[in-house]
């Protein structure tokens, strides 16, 4: 079992407390129109490689994502500004929880190719998406991510779930999103601040189902 740290929409969370559980919510994704369908093809892969890795079918929908680590340094990408959030504390069984490198993961997202040597990327080899695709799955191999790390960078990693039982849940947190004017990153600030020195803190969740 393991602590991690997921951000919801508060719709989602509203969701998922009716239900009995918290599972990806097509109604509260952040990308949509033509930039879902940029990143489609990435999130596909993900969830075949869940399917594949773990065993558990996501039937038809994407993961959940989480963080071994509170994410207050990055709350305004997942809830629009203005939105209410909230983030979930989850105690996790590991057999159901798959790890990725998460910049590693960006390039995934876009697309891209990994290589093995540096030379490499400038050599303007264009790999075919079959050859991209078994690339990619270097991200779950921490050794190779240890290894191809960049000198001011310690990898960082992204766990995925096929979803989450609310008797999994210790904690939540609400929190709003902001926007990117002066104002909202001062707000933002002020929150972070404030959840580093205690005043904004995680209420405990007990399952009462």
């Amino acid at each position: 079992m393991g602590i991690y740290y997921t951000c919801q929409h508060e719709g989602a969370w509203k969701v998922a407390l009716e239900r009995g559980y918290l599972a990806a919510n097509s109604d509260y994704v952040m990308f949509k129109d033509g930039v879902s369908e940029m990143f489609e093809p990435a999130y596909g892969w993900m969830v075949d490689q869940y399917e594949r890795r773990i065993g558990i079918s996501l039937n038809g929908n994407y993961p959940i994502w989480c963080w071994d680590v509170f994410p207050e340094g990055t709350l305004d990408g997942y809830v629009n500004p203005g939105e209410q959030g909230v983030v979930l504390t989850v105690e996790l069984p590991d057999e159901h929880v798959l790890s990725s490198e998460a910049l590693y993961w960006d390039v995934v997202t876009m697309q891209g190719s990994l290589h093995d040597r540096v030379e490499d990327y400038d050599s303007g080899v264009e790999l075919t998406l079959a050859e991209k695709k078994k690339a990619w799955e270097k991200i779950f191999d921490k050794d190779w991510c240890y290894a191809h790390a960049m000198p001011t960078r310690m990898p960082e990693y992204q766990h995925v779930i096929h979803r989450i039982e609310l008797h999994q849940v210790r904690a939540v947190i609400p929190f709003t999103g902001r926007g990117d004017d002066w104002i909202d990153r001062l707000k933002h600030i002020g929150w972070r601040f404030g959840y580093r020195v205690g005043w904004n803190k995680s209420i405990p969740f007990h399952y009462q189902g």
